[in-house]
């Protein structure tokens, strides 16, 4: 399966990428799966909560915003997506 990473800035996707992840079907799978899109992306890893992992179950898609990182990020937000 295939997770559609974007980094937006000003409304505008400044960057994208396709990762291919293996288990989507538990919190530490989804943990690993981001870990591998921020690591795609040459970002921080955004703080991974169980509410944010529940919201990718339900809807397919996750939009992490610049507090929930530990470390400052120069885009608004990181969107994660199935593809």
């Amino acid at each position: 399966m295939e997770l559609w990473a974007k980094l937006i800035t000003n409304e505008k996707i400044t960057k994208s990428t396709l990762v291919e992840v293996e288990n989507l079907n538990t919190f530490s799978g989804i943990t690993k799966a981001f870990m591998d899109v921020a690591e795609a992306l040459g970002v921080p890893t955004p703080v991974i909560t169980r509410t944010s992992a529940q919201f990718f179950f339900d809807f397919n898609t996750v939009r992490f915003k610049q507090d929930d990182f530990v470390e400052s990020v120069d885009f608004d937000s990181l969107v994660i997506e199935r593809a």
